[in-house]
């Protein structure tokens, strides 16, 4: 029978064998049943994740306008023309102003640091 688990205050611990949900408690290091998370006077707080530690994140709300441009043409001949020339630059432009939205997002969520 698979099992899951979950984590309750101590008072709040019974014993059924035949759950397919069991309850647990933490203990202390002297083996005391004890409640971790905090409480409402002091509650607990997620520490930040770091380069080597974990720890929560938040989401980024990166904002974009449109879509990529994934249809750039191939150049019709050996030469491209001035028309798709610029058509290539511009979705280039685009792209990299993507992408630099986007590092800029994980960088201000914590999700990656620049060095």
């Amino acid at each position: 029978m698979a099992r899951q688990f979950r984590v309750i205050p101590v008072a709040s611990a019974k014993l059924d064998p035949n759950a397919a949900v069991a309850d647990v408690i933490f203990v202390d290091a002297k083996g005391k049943p004890t409640d971790i998370g905090g409480s409402a006077a002091a509650p607990y707080v997620l520490p930040a994740a770091a380069e080597n530690a974990l720890g929560g994140v938040k989401l980024a709300n990166v904002a974009s306008a449109g879509n990529a441009n994934a249809a750039v043409g191939v150049a019709a001949g050996d030469a491209p023309t001035k028309a798709e020339h610029d058509a290539l630059v511009t979705a280039y432009n685009d792209l990299a102003k993507r992408v630099n939205a986007l590092v800029a997002g994980l960088v201000a969520a914590g999700v990656v640091k620049t060095s």
